[in-house]
């Protein structure tokens, strides 16, 4: 057998493997072969030193008729680990292939390994071992990015943010393709925060040659875009005021600044025409055209002008409804679940509405994946659109496996008491659904979603992936400040709403100040040994001598229990135990200030066990951030016959209503009334328990109890008498006793600021009155603005009210800060 001696031929492969460069070739004699065994063992050992000897290029060599790869080797890789490039290649040791095929599989592989983005060359070589060929892969490497540079990057834009829209790591090998991806990112990341013109470059600079290199990207950040008018072409029927939403796209206001209304962001812009679609096709405009916005800069580039066309087409109304398919209700049935009317205007959201609930209405009866698919006829003469829902209800689907996923701090079982899906019972969409909802009712997870899934060989089997976001439910809240009312305070408290992860709800509460002082501890067990009653206490005592007539000393504790009596109803009861004492009030020279006559503090002090009952409806998606829902409390308690000597009974109502209107911009509001009366004929109920409105919690626009039932007094600072005639001095004999009633309405828009921080501003009206008599009474109101911060100390509430009914002692602006929920 001869055994050729070959030099080396050179040649660079470009990317789509053609040959760039070629050396010149030499040839030696041939001589006597040797056995195969023993020139494959000689040719291993001198491999690494004689290669260049040993190796020919694939398109320099003849084949023959088939080539058997009997071993594949990688020489010139530094950074990246053979075995992970072998891994790629579709060649494989011990394989025979044909000439044409080999060539073939040759020139794939090299792609592959081009592909990767990590070479920037790739040349294939073979030796030649007997019957068998060894193929040499020999690679190039691009270099390493080990540092990236930003320029012109201004002070209110993270980098970290910037590296993370680039999306290149350092000491990760350069690739091109992703390089520019990335400047893609950035330039949309630009555009979100209204640089609607920066301009993104960037430039490679070598640090070692061919190994590693930084990258340099320089921002030229230019100003925010301002949208400086938009106007609207052809809308007849749909005012502009309507196809404006300020929180995507509205022209330039007084409040630019803060609220970033009026600035330019591209997805915000593609969102609002998509949004003037809807408009029209829920007010029945099926036909309407919106032309693609016509966009002129300003000659300094600071503003555009957009100007929008629009053939509005005319409105249509619903004419013939009628199912096919699947149909397993009676045709009243279904349309009793619709929104929908025959010749009512016909509304796309509307539409989807109630093919959701028609999908629910199936899905009750366990057909997880029925599909309901409208079909509508356009009749343009009697401008009506029929439509045929056409039902496939799919097989009967059952629950599999129910697994809690990331709840690192709540215990699973936190979670699956409040599912009302068992695994192996019938798929039912309204339970499914109430499930996700109890969970989210929590207040523990600040997102809670449903995965589910199908093993391949039971399809008939959904398992629930039940993934949470944990929330941040305790705080620890340390505080001190200076009041002219209340002098200096300090304030302490710790709350865990999910204590040890268990569900439980602890809470500690210290304030002191010149004039109050309050302490408090609650523990609430909300599934008492596993059951589904609750059980509470709360243990307190107050000192309050910040009135102006009298001194007041509470101490008691309270026992509670509850039961559902459905998914959204709840009866609990309570049993409080108070002991209050009141004492005179004197001014610095001891004189008397208190008037006896009006509060005669015998009357009001003593031990009171009041027991109470109240009914609960609830269907908020949140118990401490509400955004949709209805919460509904009626509620009666009673002192006298439960322990001590106070007799009289309270009764109190309240509902509030909150509504998700657009874009995270929730409307809130609240309705309360509440009654005191004394239980026995010949006494008045306690003076202390009568009510009066104002505070953070109350009537914002007026200080705590600044509103309500007031009386005069004959007694006033230094023991002056009130003069006829003397208004301001009338004004400070007046005394703010209370009402037995109180009536109050709490009305507020809330919408964010800041998302990232959760930071959020709030619009209020608040009024009410607390009198004897409601139909007397004169209503206070008041209106104002604030910042809600749920921050992670707790919930910040910084709050500007300002009253709308002002009387002597009534300040013109009210300022609160206060930490805690809004209701």
């Amino acid at each position: 057998m001869t055994r050729f001696k070959l030099t080396l031929s050179c040649f660079f492969l470009s990317l789509i493997f053609s040959v760039n460069q070629s050396l010149a070739q030499q040839s030696t004699p041939t001589k006597k072969a040797k056995p195969a065994s023993k020139v494959a063992a000689k040719a291993a050992s001198k491999r690494n030193s004689n290669l260049k000897s040993n190796l020919k290029k694939v398109d320099s060599v003849s084949l023959g008729e088939s080539v058997i790869v009997g071993e594949i080797k990688v020489e010139g890789q530094k950074k990246i680990e053979k075995d992970s490039i072998t891994s790629r290649l579709k060649m494989k040791k011990g394989q025979s292939y044909s000439s044409p095929d080999f060539r073939a599989l040759v020139r794939e592989d090299i792609a592959t390994l081009f592909k990767t983005g990590f070479f920037s060359n790739v040349e294939v070589y073979l030796e030649n071992v007997g019957a068998e060929k060894v193929v040499m892969f020999k690679v190039l490497e691009k270099p390493s990015v080990v540092e990236i540079v930003w320029d012109g990057v201004s002070e209110d834009v993270k980098k970290e943010e910037l590296n993370d829209a680039l999306g290149i790591k350092s000491y990760e090998i350069l690739n091109i393709t992703k390089l520019k991806e990335g400047q893609e990112k950035v330039q949309k990341f630009y555009e979100d925060k209204g640089y609607f013109l920066a301009k993104i470059d960037y430039a490679i600079e070598d640090v070692v040659k061919d190994e590693t290199v930084k990258i340099k990207v320089t921002v030229k950040q230019n100003d925010r875009v301002k949208v400086k008018k938009i106007t609207f072409l052809g809308n007849k029927k749909v005012p502009s005021s309507q196809l404006i939403i300020d929180q995507l796209v509205a022209e330039e206001g007084y409040f630019t600044g803060l609220s970033g209304s009026g600035q330019f962001k591209q997805d915000m812009f593609e969102r609002w025409i998509q949004g003037i679609r809807f408009i029209y096709f829920n007010k029945g405009f099926i036909q309407a055209k919106i032309d693609r916005p016509q966009v002129t800069v300003t000659p300094d580039k600071k503003g555009i002008y957009i100007t929008i066309n629009i053939d509005e087409g005319e409105s249509f109304d619903v004419g013939d409804i009628e199912f096919s398919g699947d149909v397993l209700f009676s045709r009243q049935e279904l349309l009793d679940v619709m929104k929908l009317d025959e010749n009512k205007v016909f509304a796309y959201d509307v539409l989807q509405k109630d093919l959701a609930d028609l999908q629910a209405k199936y899905g009750d009866l366990g057909y997880a994946f029925a599909n309901v698919n409208p079909q509508w006829k356009v009749k343009e003469a009697e401008r009506k659109v029929d439509i045929v829902f056409d039902f496939d209800k799919g097989t009967k689907v059952y629950f599999g496996r129910i697994n809690v996923i990331s709840n690192t701090k709540t215990r699973d079982k936190v979670v699956r008491r409040e599912l009302k899906i068992k695994e192996g019972e019938l798929y039912n969409e309204t339970r499914r659904r109430v499930s996700l909802e109890n969970i989210q009712r929590l207040g523990f997870f600040d997102e809670v979603n449903f995965k589910t899934s199908t093993p391949p060989d039971k399809l008939d089997i959904l398992n629930i992936d039940i993934t949470v976001k944990e929330r941040n439910t305790g705080q620890i809240q340390l505080g001190a400040g200076y009041g002219s009312a209340q002098g200096f305070t300090l304030q302490g408290s710790v709350q865990q709403t999910n204590f040890m992860g268990r569900g439980q709800n602890l809470g500690v509460s210290l304030n002191l100040a010149s004039q109050y002082s309050v302490y408090d501890f609650t523990f609430t067990e909300p599934y008492f040994r596993d059951s589904l009653w609750s059980l509470g206490f709360r243990v307190f005592r107050s000192e309050n001598s910040g009135r102006l007539d009298y001194n007041e000393t509470r101490t008691g504790g309270s026992l509670f229990l509850g039961y559902p009596l459905g998914d959204y109803l709840r009866l609990n009861t309570s049993y409080t135990y108070t002991a209050t004492k009141l004492t005179n009030v004197v001014d610095a020279a001891g004189n008397n200030i208190t008037d006896y006559d009006l509060f005669p503090l015998q009357t009001a002090q003593g031990d009171s066990g009041l027991l109470g009952v109240s009914l609960d409806y609830d269907t908020r998606n949140d118990r401490f951030r509400p955004t949709k829902g209805i919460y509904a409390r009626l509620g009666y308690s009673l002192t006298g016959p439960f322990g001590g000597n106070l007799q009289y009974y309270k009764g109190n109502a309240d509902f509030r209503f909150f509504k998700n209107l657009f874009w995270d911009v929730v409307f809130r509001n609240s309705i309360s009334y509440a009654r005191i009366e004394s239980t026995n004929p010949d006494r008045l109920p306690p003076f202390n328990e009568l009510y009066l409105l104002g505070g953070p919690y109350s009537l914002r626009g007026y200080r705590y109890g600044r509103v309500g039932r007031q009386v005069k007094s004959t007694k006033i600072e230094n023991e002056l008498k009130a003069i006829p005639g003397m208004t301001e001095i009338e004004e400070k004999s007046k005394r703010y006793y209370g009402g037995a009633q109180q009536l109050m309405y709490q009305g507020e828009l809330l919408f964010p600021l800041i998302r990232e921080a959760q930071m959020y501003g709030v619009a209020f009206y608040d009024v009410g009155e607390a009198e004897d008599t409601i139909t007397d009474a004169r209503l206070f109101a008041d209106t104002g603005f604030g910042i809600r911060w749920f921050s992670p100390i707790g919930p910040l509430r910084f709050e500007w009210g300002f009253p709308l009914n002002r009387e002597y002692l009534h300040e013109a602006v009210v300022f609160e800060f206060s930490i805690g929920t809004p209701f």
